[in-house]
């Protein structure tokens, strides 16, 4: 029962952080999983879709054409990809910020929604149909799985695509559109299949990239549900995605923003970045200091205050800040501040959730290249003001964690879970230090009691 409550407060802690950001993933969540999986988990985003399932004449479905997934009513996936099933299942265990996963069916070019229409015109959707036994296979096999999106670029039939969401919906599935174009199709669908049945289509991902890069979100309309706008990493900076989502915000009213594609900056810092830049535009302090930094130590020299976004060498430049010149910094309760080493979210990292005098003591006197601000779960947020926060030394290669301002734990356990929320280490403190040569290197997330309340910490080995 205690782990139980330690993994729930580790979900609400960690997924009360961000905002709603989703990323598209295609081929490594299942070709690169010895990094891809952690990765993801604790990127900050909160919606994965993992891309694209196909589907051909017959029924079966496949992933990407690179391996079949179901076929005839059976799941064949693992032949391929052993791990598959158990590594989708995994996204969603703490600590993990994920906490709605898709996945995605059809891409330009493909025919799978004219096999769609042409197989429910031959059998419907019912029980015996191929696609109602391929996709209950999918709901058995995936059942962390949410909802089925649907990336139609050609076809764009509204009744077979109507009558192929009810049934998801009757399986258990959300339905996701991602619409670029065909604006009539979309809402259509949306429309008739959630007169059928209710709440079904719970997601619009419209693309404002490639083809869909003349998009508005303000043009589209689909009544309630929620509209989240796709930018791409290779037409847009983080600082380009984060000031392009925050004018569709106070513009437009979406909900929230998307990536495509993790694939291209997938096992970098990117991946992170883009998170924070989707999070910050939602977070509401797009306006407001959340961090300044001195020149000098104890808050001395030149300053410049910065409010939560993802900021390059450059973007620090033009405000104020030279490389490798940063020596204290105040964080505003709420907010946490993710220093690197290197220019574009690069090298080694340290985070910072509460003001520090001097960076002298972690090593980082003037260090800094690029930084990230976003907002701290608002559970540690409401309780900022009792005590100082504990910040922890997270730079890889460290064979110790060291703890910096705030009390050490009550006498209690200090428990350390790797990225798939698995316990790896249980210490009691007696310094401010702890000693983790034994770990791999990875990414971990620490827990113990600070004053009668839990303290949640990320740290790199």
């Amino acid at each position: 029962m205690k782990k139980f409550l330690y993994t729930c407060l580790l979900i609400g802690i960690i997924q009360s952080s961000f905002g709603n950001s989703g990323i598209y993933a295609g081929g490594p969540v299942y070709k690169n999983r010895n990094y891809a999986i952690s990765e993801l988990k604790g990127s900050g985003y909160t919606c994965l879709v993992v891309w694209t399932i196909h589907i051909d004449a017959s029924g079966n479905l496949n992933f990407n054409a690179e391996f079949p997934l179901v076929q005839n009513g059976t799941y064949i996936g693992g032949a391929a990809y052993p791990n598959f099933a158990s590594d989708i299942a995994s996204l969603k265990t703490a600590p993990t910020t994920i906490n709605r996963l898709e996945f995605c069916l059809s891409a330009w070019g493909s025919s799978t929604f004219a096999n769609i229409r042409n197989l429910i015109n031959a059998q419907g959707t019912g029980p015996t149909s191929i696609l109602y036994r391929n996709f209950q296979v999918i709901k058995n096999t995936f059942p962390t799985v949410d909802a089925i999106g649907f990336d139609d670029e050609s076809t764009y039939d509204v009744n077979s695509a109507t009558a192929f969401a009810v049934m998801l919906g009757g399986l258990g599935f959300k339905v996701s559109l991602v619409p670029y174009t065909a604006a009539s199709f979309w809402t259509g669908v949306a429309t008739n299949t959630n007169n059928q049945r209710p709440g079904t289509v719970d997601r619009i991902d419209l693309q404002c990239y490639a083809g869909g890069a003349g998009n508005n979100p303000c043009n589209w309309n689909f009544g309630s549900i929620p509209v989240y706008a796709g930018l791409w990493d290779q037409e847009k900076t983080t600082s380009q995605v984060q000031s392009q989502l925050t004018t569709w915000k106070n513009n437009c009213g979406i909900d929230g923003g998307f990536m495509w594609l993790y694939d291209d900056f997938d096992n970098t810092t990117g991946t992170e970045a883009y998170a924070a830049a989707i999070n910050n535009a939602f977070s509401g302090g797009s306006g407001t200091t959340a961090a300044t930094f001195y020149k000098d130590c104890n808050y001395g020299g030149s300053a410049v205050g910065l409010p939560a976004g993802s900021y390059t060498l450059s973007s620090l430049q033009t405000r104020g800040i030279v490389n490798d010149d940063i020596s204290s910094l105040t964080v505003q309760s709420g907010y946490r501040v993710t220093l690197y080493w290197d220019d574009n979210f690069g090298g080694a990292t340290l985070v910072k959730t509460a003001s520090d005098a001097c960076l002298v003591d972690d090593g980082w006197n003037d260090k800094v290249s690029s930084l990230v601000i976003s907002t701290v779960a608002a559970a540690i947020t409401a309780r900022a003001s009792i005590t100082p926060e504990t910040t922890v030394s997270s730079i890889p290669g460290q064979q110790e964690i060291k703890l910096f301002l705030g009390p050490v734990a009550d006498n209690g356990p200090v428990r350390i879970y790797d990225v798939m929320g698995r316990p790896v280490m249980t210490v009691r403190l007696v310094t401010n230090r702890i000693n983790i040569n034994a770990l791999p290197p990875g990414v971990y997330i620490l827990i113990y009691s600070q004053n009668g309340r839990q303290i949640t910490r990320k740290f790199v080995k």
